[in-house]
């Protein structure tokens, strides 16, 4: 735990061996451009479209002339984005580390997601990792609260490989969810204890049923289930004191993955993200000398996701762009606790249809276009002077990819706030490698402030999206 690891905000995780960190921050600088300029863009020229369209049928009634053909009108509900909205959710991540020159990572992530259905989502994940870091300095530190007390200076570099799983419930309460959590770890400790199926097993179930348990969700399937691996790498420097800490961070990670549905359907994804903070937190009087409680810090992050969608029979069916970007800035005391900003995030999500040689076409082009030569299914040749042409000039490309989503596909933007409240300790002591052990508990609070999707006209809100 670095003192500025407090600082960071973690949002909701094949190998790539041939691909390194500049191409990942080309993936999130390609995703955010083209996302980002559509929809704040293209919805207002498109609705200029359709002004222009009734305006010109109103001047052609009086003087007979003719008009040109509005964009291609659907059926209203055929425009809202078919995934259930996220409103609010609620989870932990828990990590350990221990490093003997070699990084040895592990760590459990749970979340529980109110959608707009009505429904709430439960998502349980695990992973682990093998890093390798260098440094200069020591670290003996504590965190409650996210407020780190101890003693330290380091400055200190690091990548891992990771990779990791888990699976997805759909429940009708937040009851039931939570229900369905400490099942399923019931029923690891059981596994490790006395197998999965076997006689002694089914005395420990029974006697568990007799004395008022339940076994109900022990074996219960998942609605979707996800493996991914990935790299992560982190650049750090700062200090503890008794006061607070002071420091300064930089982030980078990027995975590759599938998800698998019950139906049989699948999304094949890569996401991509880098983060940079620092600043200073503790405590110190203010300008008429009292104690406070102080928190000058800024933060930022951009993050990028490619999807696929695939059908029963593995053949691509949708394909999805996300850019998520936050930006945050506490200049602030206080007399009575720590000083509590969450920072706000911006998620604008462009999807279409790939039962067409131009949605393939577009696709592969934005594939290309973000450093991804190849996609089975989508991509059938390299093109080497569009893909230049792509990446000096994307706008051209924005203009068709917006098209063909406003047309076929769905556009939409969110905005939510996400807190988090960090727990841990951390031993280390760095001189070109690293020795120490360390563990974290970040707990995770997130409320959708406003969701809102193209509808054929403008830029409308979703109902049932927002806390």
């Amino acid at each position: 735990m670095t003192p500025t690891r407090a600082l960071r905000r973690r949002a909701p995780r094949s190998d790539d061996r041939g691909a390194g960190t500049l191409e990942y921050i080309g993936v999130v600088a390609v995703v955010a451009v083209l996302v980002g300029a559509l929809v704040l863009g293209f919805a207002n020229s498109h609705y200029g479209e359709n002004l222009s369209a009734q305006l010109c049928k109103i001047t052609s009634a009086v003087d007979g002339g003719s008009c040109p053909v509005p964009p291609t009108e659907r059926a209203p509900e055929d425009y809202v984005p078919p995934d259930a909205c996220v409103v609010s959710s609620n989870g932990e991540e828990s990590s350990t580390g221990l490093t003997v020159v070699v990084d040895v990572q592990g760590g459990e992530t749970w979340l529980i997601e109110k959608l707009g259905d009505g429904t709430y989502r439960l998502t349980r994940a695990r992973s682990g990792g093998v890093g390798i870091g260098v440094g200069v300095g020591f670290d003996f530190s504590a965190t409650v609260d996210s407020q780190t007390y101890g003693l330290g200076a380091t400055a200190k570099a690091n990548v891992a490989l990771v990779g990791g799983g888990g699976e997805s419930y759909i429940a009708t309460s937040e009851e039931q969810a939570r229900n369905i959590l400490d099942q399923k770890r019931n029923d690891e400790t059981k596994d490790s204890l006395v197998g999965d199926d076997n006689p002694v097993r089914d005395g420990v179930d029974w006697l568990n049923d007799k004395l008022g348990g339940s076994n109900a969700y022990e074996q219960l399937d998942p609605d979707e289930w996800f493996v991914e691996a990935g790299i992560e790498g982190e650049a750090s420097a700062g200090a503890s004191t008794p006061l607070g800490t002071v420091g300064a961070e930089a982030a980078i990670e990027a995975y590759l993955g599938r998800t698998n549905r019950a139906d049989g359907t699948s999304t094949d994804y890569l996401r991509a993200e880098m983060s940079i903070g620092g600043g200073m937190v503790g405590r110190g009087p203010n300008a008429q000398g009292y104690d406070t409680f102080i928190n000058y810090t800024a933060e930022g992050s951009a993050g990028a996701v490619i999807e696929v969608d695939r059908d029963k029979d593995g053949n691509p069916v949708t394909f999805r762009i996300k850019s998520v970007l936050m930006g945050n800035a506490t200049g602030d005391s206080s007399y009575s606790g720590p000083v509590e900003d969450d920072p706000e995030y911006t998620e604008r999500t462009i999807d279409i249809p790939l039962d067409s040689a131009t949605g393939r076409q577009t696709a592969a082009r934005v594939l290309q276009a973000a450093g991804i030569p190849y996609y089975p299914g989508i991509t059938d040749s390299v093109d080497i002077p569009q893909i230049a042409q792509d990446k000096l000039d994307p706008t051209a490309l924005g203009r068709e990819l917006g098209a063909l989503a406003a047309a076929r596909g769905h556009i939409s933007e969110q905005t939510y706030t996400l807190g988090t409240s960090e727990d841990g300790f951390n031993a280390e002591g760095e001189l070109g490698v690293q020795l120490g052990l360390s563990h974290s508990s970040i707990t995770s609070s997130r409320s959708t402030s406003d969701y809102r999707y193209w509808d054929g006209t403008e830029m409308t809100d979703r109902a049932g999206c927002t806390a």
